[in-house]
């Protein structure tokens, strides 16, 4: 019989290293401002695209639709997003910020950065553009596999129309 020798799994180490992050930032986001993980990535997912749908910020959250349906209900209850109906598909609504979620944006994104700086530490920029360069052919790689299999690629979600009135924080 056959194991996976899982120290030496790159998808394992990708998983565990996002999910480090992912919880590290989850902690100091509900200590800092009261916020559950997906509210704050449903909050700076709008501050790059508002007005869209729940289904979009599902996928760009990398969760399943309805297990956003709660979070997205209890966030407009506590005054942190509205919905609207969309005009083109009247089954949708369309997500917006309200001013409450506007005025931590800033603050939500700089505590990213220090999870960020932290998870980053002791790795140089040369090994970094390295690292860069392995994920996106892994990408590319897997990708041409999943097309090859007739299937399609998840579209890239996070590719946003910069905004002049906006500073892009590179995270």
């Amino acid at each position: 019989m056959k194991t996976l020798d899982l120290q030496e799994s790159i998808g394992l180490m990708l998983k565990t290293s996002a999910k480090a992050w992912e919880k590290a930032a989850d902690i100091e986001l509900r200590e800092r401002f009261g916020l559950i993980g997906a509210q704050w990535k449903i909050i700076v997912i709008l501050s790059m695209k508002e007005g869209i749908t729940q289904k979009h910020i599902a996928d760009m959250a990398f969760v399943e639709a309805p297990t956003l349906v709660p979070i997205i209900d209890k966030m407009e209850k506590e005054n942190y997003i509205t919905r609207q109906s969309d005009p083109k598909d009247r089954r949708s609504n369309l997500i917006f910020m309200t001013k409450k979620s506007k005025d931590i944006v800033d603050s939500i994104i700089d505590c990213i950065v220090e999870i960020r700086n932290i998870g980053l530490a002791k790795i140089s920029k040369k090994d970094m553009e390295i690292v860069k360069k392995v994920l996106e052919q892994i990408t590319v790689n897997t990708e041409g596999f999943i097309k090859q299999k007739g299937e399609k690629t998840d579209p890239d979600l996070w590719i946003t129309q910069n905004k002049s009135e906006k500073t892009l924080v590179k995270l």
